[in-house]
């Protein structure tokens, strides 16, 4: 178990659930752009200012810090410009692992995307290639937010195989926060979701984080973490081929167990992490009526 964790991005959107749910058994270290004050999600962190491409301050930073778990970078496609998000996720992540390393980290988990399977931002006809998608659906990212986080992995994968760190990478999938509670019906409903239904909550995601700090691994291992059933109220594989026609069930007895399941494929992280989302999408629907 590594009890002193430095979480970069810890007071962003995400961050703040990940310090939340690390602080009560660890040593927790958060590092943004931004110190914020009265964070009840940030209670019993330690709160850093420093930016993930400023190698010198992330080394100095890393000292003594027995892991690292990387959020830190643009979110999303539609939050800054093409250039400035891949080289700030891209720079940021090589600035990451190599001061980790550098400061004798022994682990590193990173936060990539699902959208590295190149569905969400690519071109419409581009279906996935079967279902359930799991870690080994070959990627193809098209655009710029989505190769930003390929190329993450890459640099992941490039450190761990140098073997002074064990690296963990965590591909969530869409992530929703409360503003998006009242928008979950319609999307389950819409053949054409963006997001192929799939959601994830906040906690669960900082739930995988945990598990893969506690994971007796070593080398490099990628795990996609996903809510167990999509926002769908029909059964998945009816919505898939309304959508793509004839397309291949690798695992049937996924959609034979739960004909709701995700169209992501949590198996891995289930088996080896011990990962079991807790939060459905009916659950943030009645939290946002009952607020």
């Amino acid at each position: 178990m590594f009890d002193n964790v430095l979480v970069t991005g810890g007071a962003g959107r995400l961050g703040r659930h990940v310090c939340r749910r690390l602080a009560p058994k660890r040593k927790v270290t958060s590092l943004d752009l931004a110190a914020p004050e009265d964070d009840p999600f940030l209670a019993g962190v330690d709160c850093v200012v420093g930016d993930i491409t400023d190698y010198a301050r992330l080394k100095e930073q890393f000292a003594g810090v027995d892991a690292v778990v990387h959020l830190a970078a643009i979110p999303n496609p539609r939050t800054a410009p093409a250039d400035v998000t891949f080289n700030t996720n891209v720079n940021g992540a090589y600035a990451v692992m190599q001061a980790a390393e550098d400061a004798g980290v022994k682990r590193v988990v990173v936060a990539s995307s699902d959208s590295v399977f190149g569905l969400s931002y690519n071109p419409p006809d581009w279906p996935p290639k079967y279902l359930p998608v799991d870690e080994d659906h070959p990627v193809r990212p098209t655009e710029f937010y989505s190769l930003s986080k390929y190329v993450t992995e890459t640099i992941a994968q490039s450190f761990a195989a140098r073997g002074r760190i064990e690296v963990l990478v965590i591909r969530p999938v869409h992530i929703v926060f409360p503003p998006e509670y009242p928008e979950l019906e319609a999307r389950g409903a819409d053949v054409e979701n963006y997001h192929f239904w799939t959601f994830v909550a906040p906690e669960d995601v900082a739930q995988g984080f945990d598990l893969a700090l506690d994971a007796d691994y070593q080398g490099y291992e990628v795990f996609t973490i996903s809510g167990a059933e999509g926002l769908n109220e029909r059964p998945t594989l009816e919505l898939a081929r309304e959508r793509w026609g004839n397309i291949e069930i690798r695992r049937p007895e996924v959609y034979e167990q739960n004909p709701y399941a995700s169209v992501i494929d949590i198996t891995r992280a289930r088996e080896r992490l011990g990962y079991a989302p807790e939060v459905t999408w009916r659950e943030m629907i009645k939290s946002n009526t009952n607020s």
